[in-house]
């Protein structure tokens, strides 16, 4: 009989590092879009919140989950200290990329020639100004979750959380400073060079640490890539769905809402977001140790996923009070017209807090093969979110949507945390009739 070992992660110095980033982060964020919406109309700032909320679910769809997989493929190789795999699951990641974002680019550019959607008589709608970001966008997430599964998650992380929005934001100051104006497509602008310098720079990191190596013997290395998508694939779903469960609000507000509406909604999901940042943080120091646990059977995988588990609870209880309290000066920072989504953010605030406590579940559910019914459940869940939204944005308009994003992540989490409770029961019992 073997000894169970229980898997254990110590927070460390990079840890509470971190954890200690994640208001940092969500300053950087609110630093960036109160300054974007002080030089936009509420019309602009919501028509930028929808492109980006585009940009976020279509670099997803064109990754096929290769950043979510990756912890789980290459962690342990990494850890062996092996990198010949890396350029070989990054190559192939990237040219399927570039190659879906050529027909993003052509669809969305096709619909604005057809009227589709269009900001003005004279323009482009953002989205399409958007999508030609979208390869640099998966090159940052593929890189990102390669220093995450090295163990580099410091500099997988605040580059992007902290970094980012403050690059950003000082680019825009500085052309607002010139000109005396901003446009949209200066603003996507600024975020693509900062992401290209993000990335270039990121990309040096993985060749200084050894962690990637674009050789010949490194680029035949053998990979199945029918495995690879068969893979992530599943996560893929799993997260599209959960994010569009985040963002089909800002669609349907686009749709059927008042144009000033959206950006009030834009504003408070941005200041709602600091929940999931947090739970995404807390959950990127467990992967790694999770894709190794889970090959070492049910309970080890739990005894992470518990770990895990009791910090998102403490974090996110902790912020969420923190935001409650703070909720109406928070929005009245982007100016007095926007306190008309306080409601809507109390709202958000809780909706993002109980998903917050779910989505581990989810993706732990994911890292046992489980991924297919999570996937249900979301697309069940997204089904759910627009219903509620016809019927409840006419009536109650912003107050409608996060209404209906509330009720929505409440039943989806009950339905992920009863087929966990399930797998979990199912998969002990396996284990442990193997053993007798």
């Amino acid at each position: 009989m073997t000894v169970e070992s229980k898997p254990s992660i110590k927070l460390g110095i990079n840890g509470v590092i971190l954890l200690a980033a994640i208001p940092v982060s969500f300053l950087a964020d609110y630093l960036f879009n109160l300054t974007l919406s002080g030089r936009l109309t509420s019309h602009e700032y919501g028509d930028y919140k929808v492109a980006y909320a585009y940009a976020v679910l279509a670099s997803m769809v064109i990754l096929l989950g290769g950043d979510r997989v990756a912890p789980k493929m290459l962690s342990a190789t990494l850890d062996q200290g092996n990198n010949r795999p890396v350029w070989s699951f990054v190559r192939f990641y990237l040219k399927t990329a570039t190659l879906l974002s050529v027909v993003l680019i052509i669809v969305t550019y096709a619909g604005s020639y057809l009227h589709l959607f269009v900001s003005g008589s004279d323009q482009h709608h953002p989205l399409v100004l958007m999508s030609f970001v979208l390869p640099l966008i998966a090159a940052a997430a593929l890189f990102s979750r390669v220093l995450q599964s090295g163990k580099f998650l410091i500099l997988s992380n605040l580059p992007w959380r902290v970094a980012l929005p403050l690059m950003k934001t000082a680019m825009i100051v500085m052309i607002f400073w010139l000109f005396g104006s901003l446009a949209l497509w200066q603003v996507i602008t600024c975020g693509a060079l900062a992401v290209l310098i993000l990335v270039s720079w990121q990309w040096f990191k993985l060749r200084q640490l050894a962690l990637i190596s674009v050789s010949l013997a490194a680029a035949k290395y053998p990979t199945n890539h029918r495995e690879l998508l068969k893979q992530s694939l599943p996560m893929m779903a799993a997260v599209l769905v959960t994010v569009a469960l985040n963002q089909i609000d800002l669609f349907m507000l686009e749709w059927l809402a008042e144009e000033n509406e959206v950006g009030h909604f834009g504003a408070a999901a941005t200041i709602a977001h600091i929940l999931p940042v947090a739970q995404t943080t807390i959950a990127g120091l467990f992967l790694p140790l999770l894709g190794i646990a889970v090959h070492e059977g049910s309970k080890q995988s739990m005894a992470v996923y518990h770990q895990a588990q009791k910090l998102i609870f403490w974090v996110l209880g902790g912020l969420f009070v923190v935001l409650l309290a703070l909720r109406h000066t928070l929005l009245g920072m982007f100016g007095e017209e926007y306190l008309a989504a306080n409601q809507a953010l109390t709202l958000l605030c809780g909706a993002y807090a109980i998903w917050g406590l779910a989505a581990f579940s989810s993706t732990w559910l994911q890292y046992v093969k489980r991924g297919k019914n999570v996937v249900w459940i979301g697309l069940t869940g997204i089904g759910l979110d627009a219903a509620l939204n016809l019927v409840l944005i006419p009536r109650y308009g912003i107050d409608g949507a996060a209404a209906a994003t509330l009720l929505t992540l409440f039943s989806c989490s009950i339905a992920i945390w009863l087929y966990q409770h399930h797998t979990f029961k199912v998969m002990t019992h396996d284990q442990d009739y193997q053993q007798a």
